[in-house]
């Protein structure tokens, strides 16, 4: 038996009662208003929509109808490096985790000492010097009592880290599928974009091809060198305009690229064409942001944090109490340890209280002080931040949506305007400027609807990444 039974005994107890805490961290309540202060800013609903309840969830991707979207938002987890060191980020978190743990148990160590030593002669027994060897195999007990939860709020302030840099995971690996739908789609509207303007330069080719024949001709000479000067500067603008979009397309493939974890070589396919969305946003989503959102999770982990280390600081002042013990053997012979004889044991214990430190504790108590209001501020700025984005995002759809229908309606004209434009110029009824104006209304309108219709998919990925996920 390494210790007396009734030492054991109140060691133990003393164990049980320290890892209970009989004191909760200092300033629990201030917490707790706090953070109800923070919540208590959101509205019942969101202000941009109508009120009707709505449930949340985490399968947002299914809003577009593309499974190559989806295969590409999986690659990128699976690939990414900013996501994989985010993951490491969570196993140093949670090391950190069991080392503040480690300091509420025992130290416990052994080890094996032998020495020999002589004692000198005395001058009168010349010659009959004494030689000893001594052998011990002692256990070494080392704790402190957490009797105050200085400790444990150590180790709690260590535990809300950890919860922080797992949400921080979280909200990265939502960012990350959130950018890559965005960068897909980017991608495929400006490879829709650059088949629509090799579609117009076609288009100015062969009309540019028929008034120089018409030139040739040498019916109406001024007129018709007007008209094939003029368009030939509308092609080489509509050329331009290639070469503008396919720089964008390479850019942004190459962009697409990185999120995917690969060589940023220009070849990523992409989605082979445009997705839509299978549903609309429902009304009145409710504010539930502060419950779902990682970041915001997250920066309140970390006001607990520094609420914990704050407590933790303040009861430094509080004296600290450690037991120490030892148990083992020892013998002046190596065979001799093992006997009944050979054993030894000693128990201590000892209280401190710091009575002087040049300020260091109450610096240290200001300081965390200081942290857990900057912490605050920031988890309040979070929240406004965060209500700001999930109501422009709702917004932002609406008027998207309504964009996109007036420019259908203008692409459609403009389309009709073009080919009445055509005929009449062919007639002789109108100058080529009018056709080119014509030709060029249909071009943008058109251009601009498929860029309308790609942002409101934008949109709607800004949306789930505001929310934290799924209506």
């Amino acid at each position: 038996m390494l210790l007396p039974i009734r030492a054991s005994s109140f060691i133990l107890s003393l164990f049980i009662l320290s890892s209970c805490g009989l004191l909760q961290p200092l300033g629990s309540k201030r917490l707790k208003n706090d953070t109800a202060n923070v919540h208590s800013i959101a509205p019942e609903n969101w202000a941009a929509l109508p009120t009707i309840s709505a449930s949340a969830g985490t399968g947002w991707l299914s809003d577009f109808d593309s499974e190559t979207l989806k295969d590409l938002v999986e690659r990128a987890i699976t690939a990414n490096p900013n996501l994989k060191a985010a993951e490491a980020r969570v196993t140093q978190a949670q090391a950190q985790t069991v080392q503040a743990g480690a300091a509420m148990l025992p130290s416990i160590s052994t080890s094996f000492i032998a020495s020999r030593t002589q004692t000198p002669s005395d001058q009168r027994f010349a010659g009959l010097n004494f030689i000893n060897n001594r052998f011990r195999l002692p256990l070494n007990v080392s704790w402190e009592i957490d009797f105050w939860g200085r400790v444990a709020d150590e180790r709690g302030a260590a535990k809300s880290r950890r919860y922080a840099v797992e949400e921080d995971f979280h909200a990265a690996r939502l960012s990350l599928a959130a950018t890559t739908v965005r960068a897909a789609i980017t991608l495929t509207e400006v490879q829709s974009l650059i088949t629509l303007a090799e579609q117009n330069v076609q288009a100015r080719r062969v009309q540019l091809s028929i008034m120089e024949k018409q030139m040739e001709r040498g019916l109406d000479p001024d007129r018709a060198a007007l008209d094939v000067s003029l368009s030939r500067a509308d092609l080489a603008r509509a050329e331009s305009t290639i070469q503008q979009r396919r720089a964008t397309a390479d850019q942004t493939r190459r962009t697409l690229e990185v999120l995917l974890g690969g060589y940023p070589a220009g070849t990523e396919r992409g989605l082979s064409r445009m997705p839509t969305l299978r549903r609309s946003i429902p009304a009145g989503l409710p504010s539930e942001l502060l419950l779902r959102r990682p970041d915001l999770r997250a920066a309140e982990r970390r006001l607990e944090a520094a609420l914990r280390s704050e407590s933790a600081a303040k009861k430094a002042f509080l004296p600290s109490i450690r037991l120490t013990g030892e148990s083992g053997r020892t013998s002046q012979a190596t065979d001799k340890l093992l006997v009944p004889e050979a054993a030894i044991w000693s128990i201590a214990s000892n209280v401190t209280q710091s009575l002087f430190q040049g300020g260091r504790i109450m610096a240290t108590s200001k300081e965390t002080r200081a942290k857990y209001e900057e912490q605050l501020q920031t988890y309040t700025n979070s929240a406004l931040t965060a209500f700001r984005e999930v109501e422009t995002a709702l917004a932002g759809d609406g008027f998207l949506r309504d964009q996109a229908a007036a420019l259908t309606t203008a692409a459609t004209e403009a389309e009709r305007a073009e080919k009445l434009a055509q005929g009449q110029y062919e007639k002789g009824l109108s100058e080529v400027l009018t056709l080119l104006d014509a030709r060029q209304r249909a071009f943008d309108a058109r251009s601009s609807l498929i860029s309308v219709q790609a942002q409101r998919l934008r949109n709607r990925a800004e949306l789930h990444l505001a929310l934290g996920g799924e209506f």
